[in-house]
């Protein structure tokens, strides 16, 4: 742990010491895991915590600074983060859990770390330009009809096209090549 002063008053800094939290700190999103002091506040705000016990943020965080790379990385459990940011807001240490668990999934995406309902809705996405399979009806164009909209809707392919190019080709590319 190390000291810093600011505006007269020495504050605790604690320095990450596993390697897996340095490599969070250095992703956006990141940089607060060091000011984290385990308090359990993150987890007492939690609405996610509050509905189901399968989820705790200070334990993911406590994972991250012990290092425990894979068994974070293969995890579902920064990818239930709802953003809330509750927890942001409630830290005394300025610690935004919400962004940790963001850089965390940077990393986990960029090493194939990705839940499969999350694949199974991008790809429902790219397929059909809905999130939800069929999730367009007749109950909807009647409706749109109904108020004097344009009841056809067609998925927007300039859209799809560039999460496309932009998420998909560039990695498609690269495990082509070998990278």
């Amino acid at each position: 742990m190390h000291t810093c002063t600011t505006k007269g008053q020495e504050k605790s800094i604690h320095v990450p010491t596993s390697a897996f939290a340095k490599e969070v700190e250095k992703v956006e999103g990141g940089e607060a895991i060091n000011k984290c002091i385990q308090c359990g506040i993150c987890t007492a705000s939690c609405v996610v915590a509050n509905a189901t016990d399968l989820y705790r943020p200070r334990r993911m965080i406590q994972k991250i600074i012990l290092g425990l790379r894979e068994e974070v990385l293969s995890s579902d459990q920064s990818w239930l983060c709802l953003n809330c940011r509750m927890c942001e807001e409630r830290c005394q240490e300025g610690v935004s859990p919400a962004e940790i668990f963001l850089a965390v999934r940077t990393i986990a995406a960029r090493e194939g770390h990705v839940p499969r309902v999350f694949k199974e809705a991008v790809k429902t996405v790219l397929e059909d330009g809905w999130m939800l399979k069929d999730a367009y009806t007749d109950f909807q164009e009647d409706e749109r009809e109904d108020l004097g909209l344009n009841p056809e809707l067609h998925m927007n392919n300039e859209f799809v096209g560039k999460l496309r190019k932009r998420y998909f080709e560039r990695k498609k590319a690269a495990e082509e090549s070998g990278s």
